[in-house]
């Protein structure tokens, strides 16, 4: 049961008056104070949900053209900007969006799926991503062994390629590593900080490191470990955090948008962790939370004291980062931190393309909930 807890501290992110306000509904005509005058707002019915938005490369900040999209069985390629419009989507509260481009990292985030009005400017699931391009790439011959820095595969290992064939030949090899205590390894990792483990219960986490592995055969084929063969990942030792001896290995599903443990990885003697891995994919090293998580709530303002909805917020800490997807139409939101550990609070509005970061916000503890 969650303790109660109101500070007196006071937020206040300055975003551009928006002239529709935060109203719902469809076909009703209000009126709203803009400045010192009024406008009268006509609101349509919003007949379908669309997903808008625009892929970046995180090296050259610019548009990634050729990016497949995808939403369920719904697919867009972004164009040569690397912008891209889903449409006649189902509306729902939280859905899965993936981000596909050879040579980078595959991309994934839970998002909602509002209805689009005809009168919208942007479609208010509008999403801007960053892409990370793998930092290694290498060929070898399947027969090989391979003792790389963060994979390790032994020369007797057999692959299987479509359909499960039997492949021998050659295996070229992407990898990309992340230290999920510097900013680009927070905004790469894919999907929330929490998934299920290996009693199937929902948890939430921090995390030691993320490493992504793929092999494709000499026809560009992805390639996977055959059945009961394994290979080991190798995570890189950060200082700052605490050395247990022993942390679960996840694996990202990219259809459900879901962390599942799969294992466990062991501390080395230089401070780094070794574990072995069924299949190839994407990983992470989590410490899973022992007591519950404590709640941020709090509401997004304008000047003028008015509510602002659909603005996108993130609690961002050490190793980890959770969010709320959207602010209701009184303008609050309401995240879940991990207890103890200090924290920052960013707000973006996908509309008026405008961002605010809080200063330090002290550490919630675990069950608390905080209001400001």
């Amino acid at each position: 049961m969650y303790l109660y807890k109101k500070t007196e501290i006071v937020l206040f992110v300055m975003l551009v008056t928006l002239l529709t306000g935060c109203g719902g509904g469809g076909g009703d005509s209000s009126t709203q104070a803009v400045g010192n005058s009024s406008i009268q707002v006509v609101e349509t019915v919003a007949s379908k949900a669309v997903q808008q938005g625009h892929i970046t490369d995180s090296l050259t900040g610019k548009g990634l053209a050729n990016v497949e999209v995808r939403i369920g069985s719904q697919t867009a390629i972004t164009d040569i900007d690397g912008s891209y419009t889903l449409d006649s989507l189902t509306e729902t509260e939280e859905a899965v969006i993936n981000f596909e481009k050879e040579g980078y990292l595959l991309g994934s985030k839970k998002i909602q799926l509002k209805t689009f009005s005809e009168d919208d400017i942007v479609s208010s699931n509008y999403l801007e991503y960053t892409m990370h391009e793998k930092n290694y790439q290498w060929d070898y011959n399947s027969n090989d062994e391979v003792t790389g820095t963060h994979v390790m595969i032994d020369a007797s290992v057999s692959y299987n390629s479509i359909n499960s064939k039997s492949y021998t030949g050659t295996n070229t090899a992407e990898l990309i590593y992340f230290d999920i205590t510097s900013d680009e390894g927070k905004a790469a990792f894919p999907g929330d900080f929490k998934g299920i483990n290996s009693n199937g219960v929902m948890v939430h986490f921090d995390s030691y490191g993320l490493i992504s592995i793929l092999l494709k055969d000499s026809d560009g084929n992805k390639l996977q470990l055959a059945e009961n063969e394994t290979a080991t990942l190798r995570f890189d030792a950060v200082s700052s955090l605490e050395k247990l001896d022993t942390l679960p290995l996840w694996y990202y599903d990219y259809d459900q948008g879901l962390w599942f443990e799969k294992g466990y990885a062991q501390l080395q003697s230089d401070g780094s962790y070794t574990g072995e891995i069924s299949h190839l994919g994407t990983w992470s090293l989590n410490r899973v939370l022992e007591d519950e998580p404590g709640i941020y709530r709090g509401r997004i303002l304008n000047e003028d004291g008015s509510p602002i909805c659909d603005v996108r917020l993130q609690a961002v800490g050490n190793n980890w980062i959770s969010h709320d997807l959207s602010t209701d139409e009184d303008g609050v939101f309401e995240i879940v931190v991990i207890p103890g550990e200090d924290f920052k609070l960013k707000a973006y509005h996908y509309e008026e393309k405008y961002a605010a970061e809080s200063g330090t916000i002290s550490a919630v503890a675990s069950g608390e909930i905080v209001e400001i």
